[in-house]
């Protein structure tokens, strides 16, 4: 493992968790160097070597270095404008004309991203799924200001070295983002209302949509079941379905008392030390199995 300024030919990775630390590894499998920049090298590094197996690619550095040559710099930030464009300046002073800018965002849209931006077209919404080297979900945005041939190079490196089956959205926002917000918002609108518990919800999504989601998308498994069916129900539970606004109630308490999640040792469930641990062993070892699985079953497989 490389701690000096770079590894030659890197995409670089900006970022100071464990989502960040999974980049780079997901890159790092793909074979293709990597120059991290991150506030505690030694969490960094010790993720890295527990995940890959070769780091001899990988160079962590904690402090901008005067000019970034890598052709491709990927941000992960928390999902606060400011703190974005902050990057992305930073980024942009020390990098070449051609260079491509990837930040991840859920609920900001790519326009506001790009705004002040001295290369708005070379701008990126690049959304990830944890572990990263572990799925094969990335999504990238795109809007009107993004040049073709720059969002065609940035779909072949992730394609192809973050052997990702990535979507692209032209419209400037996530749609992974809103589909999950819609089935949240439902979730707890269930729950808040006495219509079932927060273990029957989970258990709902589990063993049904968990089920088949991993074979194939919601369009397609309609095509498998018969459309007619979707239709009719969708016709009588459209008009039943939540519609709100605010912040449901229940998130918004867990907000307040500092529930957070499993980190914290409270969100929806309660956590102990130990629990914790197992939670992070179990999901490891199912996101390695889930990977084969899905690689057993590619969704565009059919020789036509």
């Amino acid at each position: 493992m490389d701690t000096r300024n770079g590894v030659a030919n890197s995409i670089m990775v900006v970022g100071q968790d464990q989502l960040a630390y999974s980049v780079a590894c997901s890159l790092l499998d793909g074979d293709h160097p990597v120059l991290l920049l991150t506030d505690d090298r030694g969490a960094a590094e010790h993720y890295v070597r527990k995940e890959v197996h070769d780091c001899t690619k990988l160079a962590v550095i904690t402090d901008w270095p005067k000019n970034i040559t890598a052709r491709l710099v990927i941000l992960v930030t928390p999902d606060k404008l400011l703190a974005k464009q902050h990057l992305i300046s930073q980024v942009e002073n020390r990098t070449a004309e051609d260079t491509i800018i990837a930040v991840n965002t859920e609920c900001i849209g790519l326009e506001e991203i790009q705004t002040d931006s001295t290369r708005p077209t070379r701008i990126f919404g690049l959304n990830w799924s944890y572990p990263v080297h572990r799925t094969f979900f990335a999504e990238i945005i795109s809007n009107a200001e993004t040049d073709p041939a720059t969002l065609a190079q940035l779909e072949k490196w992730v394609n192809v070295y973050g052997k990702k089956d990535a979507c692209t959205v032209r419209n400037g926002f996530s749609i992974r983002a809103r589909m999950m917000a819609a089935m949240l918002r439902e979730g707890l609108y269930l729950v808040e209302n006495g219509f079932a518990s927060i273990e029957s919800v989970d258990r709902a999504c589990r063993n049904d949509a968990g089920f088949y989601l991993s074979f194939v998308g919601n369009f397609r498994y309609m095509d498998l079941m018969g459309t007619y069916a979707y239709g009719m129900v969708m016709k009588d539970l459209n008009r039943e379905l939540s519609n709100m606004v605010t912040l449901p109630k229940i998130l918004q308490e867990k907000k307040d008392k500092g529930e957070t999640g499993m980190a914290k040792g409270k969100g929806f469930y309660t956590y102990s030390v130990e629990e914790k641990g197992y939670w992070d062993r179990i999901f490891r070892a199912f996101s390695q199995e889930i990977q084969q699985l899905i690689k057993k079953y590619p969704h565009e497989s059919f020789d036509h």
